[in-house]
């Protein structure tokens, strides 16, 4: 019994030393504090009913977001700034001109420049996140005649706020993965010029993308 009960005391101690040692590496996996620098790739698509949902369809988008998260709760949680610039290039919709390949000679643009917040919470090495900001929302078409003859460029810069949600995984404590879904939406005005292409209405878009993440 005495011989039993001494095994059962070394093996209980030798578990509770192994715990120790790997408590450190742990709290460290899921630290999601620090500096932290995104690329996404993704898609966007008009999803509002302006002006915009017959102009484009889903499009390209790159871009990169970056920021510094303060840890919450025993490192399972973050919250800090982030700032976010995101370029598209607009695919014409087929339609754009009844089909007389006019979407050719039209290119369109967007670039969203965008200032807020996100807040992290980790499970392990995995991780969700919601997102807010505020910011820039610029949007740029330009075309060849015979879209029109006059001008060739239109362009306009209003006010842009964006939401979005996403999960990611980090490989290791430098690099991870993360999918992201967003709703950008620009406060476009109308304007009187006469141009074929006018940015005449709030632009609300369906965006998602992957993206390399680096945790700093």
């Amino acid at each position: 019994m005495a011989r039993s009960a001494k095994r059962w005391t070394m093996a209980a101690a030798a578990a509770g030393l192994a715990l120790l040692a790997v408590t450190p590496a742990a709290a460290q996996e899921n630290d999601l504090g620090g500096f932290f620098i995104e690329v996404p790739v993704g898609l966007t698509m008009p999803v509002g009913e302006g002006a915009s949902a017959g102009l484009y369809d889903p499009s390209f988008v790159v871009g990169v977001n970056l920021g510094y998260l303060f840890s919450l709760g025993g490192w399972s949680a973050a919250l800090g700034p982030a700032v976010d610039a995101h370029y598209g290039i607009g695919n014409v919709e087929d339609g754009f001109r009844s089909h007389d390949g006019g979407e050719d000679d039209l290119y369109l643009g967007r670039l969203r420049v965008i200032g807020g917040a996100r807040f992290v919470v980790g499970f392990g090495s995995a991780f969700l996140f919601m997102r807010v900001g505020v910011g820039v929302d610029y949007v740029h078409a330009s075309w060849d005649p015979p879209i029109y003859d006059q001008d060739n460029d239109d362009s306009d810069a209003a006010a842009g706020l964006v939401a979005g949600v996403g999960m990611g995984y980090m490989f290791t404590d430098l690099i991870g993965m993360t999918f992201l879904i967003d709703f950008p939406v620009g406060f476009h005005n109308a304007d009187d010029d006469g141009d074929p292409i006018d940015w005449d209405d709030e632009m609300v878009d369906l965006e998602t993308s992957l993206a390399v993440v680096f945790n700093l």
